[in-house]
């Protein structure tokens, strides 16, 4: 069973003395790293990566290093019945859960506008009556932006602020798209998705593989996708410009006046050749899916404060089931530890 404790202890021993250091080698990297070639580096470490969020964004310190705006809802995860047919993971068993949920925007800015055209996020940490915990992270994109973390590193490079006008420069990111064709799909996506009028009406995609091992004993590879039970509901271009800097959380505290606010996770079956290790392919929406769990919420908290001392780290997971070798995935641990210590410590 993963104990939280152990795990920030060994943090502690591995980073702490690096973490101060880091964050000013973030600050005056800037221009070497606005300086790298279109084509990515053949691998990258997640201190590497969480220095490259510090220069994209600064640094705020106590505060997440990607999806640094967000806030904390309180709710309850559910299997359906017959879930466990495809995993024997506790959370399937038909029981209602406690959760925790984190909806968050993408990027390392705090302060970053609603209206933004990027990814949102939900994050759960479902409580079970044992003491284990089991997390899921999530995009409002049903594809990473990157094949790998190291062409995902050198994207984010692309979007450091130039010194002289303070600003990324648009030609960097289109060269290194160009050259990395695999960035390419959920640009094009949010480009053609307006965002939601709410956290709640969002549609939420896992995607990284994960295998599930059903109680039929069978190994089978599955990616989800959290579905709002009200339906979509996505902005026009014109209602976007007026909707303000806080109306994904504003809009969601509306939708919660009127009772629990839910999402049905449905998951989707792979097959031989879809992908297991690359999250910037989806799958095709031929594959079979089938609904295994409710998740509801009744309550939020704009500040943010009940998230504090969470590490969402989506490989803490239950038995029935196990993440795949995607390496974006794998490095999420890694990366998510450097950001929470750097946030526990005040950095």
């Amino acid at each position: 069973m993963y104990n939280r404790s152990n795990h920030f202890a060994r943090l502690t021993n591995q980073h702490c003395n690096h973490l101060l250091v880091s964050t000013l080698i973030a600050l005056s990297a800037g221009l070497a790293f606005a300086a790298e070639p279109a084509t990515a580096p053949a691998t990258v470490g997640p201190q590497e990566l969480i220095q490259t969020f510090e220069a994209v964004s600064g640094v705020h310190k106590g505060v997440r290093r990607g999806h640094a705006k967000g806030f904390c809802a309180k709710g309850a995860f559910t299997g359906l019945a017959g879930a466990n047919t495809y995993s024997t993971s506790p959370i399937f068993n038909g029981k209602t859960h406690p959760v925790t949920v984190r909806f968050s925007l993408g990027g390392g800015n705090p302060a970053a506008s609603d209206s933004a055209r990027g990814p949102r996020g939900m994050a759960l940490q479902i409580k079970l009556p044992d003491g284990q915990s089991h997390n899921m992270a999530m995009l409002s994109t049903p594809m990473f932006p990157a094949k790998n973390p190291a062409v995902f590193n050198g994207l984010l490079q692309t979007f450091i602020p130039d010194p002289k006008t303070g600003k990324p420069d648009p030609a960097k990111t289109a060269a290194y798209r160009a050259a990395n064709p695999d960035t390419q799909a959920q640009a094009a996506w949010l480009a053609s998705h307006n965002p939601s009028w709410s956290y709640g009406s969002t549609s939420y995609y896992g995607i990284h593989t994960f295998f599930f091992t059903g109680s039929d004993s069978q190994r089978r590879k599955v990616r989800w996708q959290f579905t709002p039970t009200a339906g979509e509901r996505l902005l026009s271009d014109d209602a976007l410009a007026s909707a303000g800097t806080d109306f994904l959380m504003n809009n969601l505290r509306e939708q919660l006046t009127q009772g629990a606010v839910g999402w049905d996770m449905e998951i989707s079956l792979g097959e031989a050749s879809d992908s297991e290790v690359d999250p910037s392919q989806t799958w095709p929406d031929t594959r079979t899916k089938v609904k295994v769990a409710r998740l509801e919420i009744s309550a939020a908290d704009a500040n943010d404060r009940d998230c504090d001392g969470v590490n969402f780290d989506p490989n803490r997971v239950t038995a029935g089931v196990t993440p795949s070798a995607d390496p974006v995935l794998q490095m999420r641990s890694a990366a998510y530890a450097i950001s929470f210590g750097k946030r526990l410590s005040g950095q």
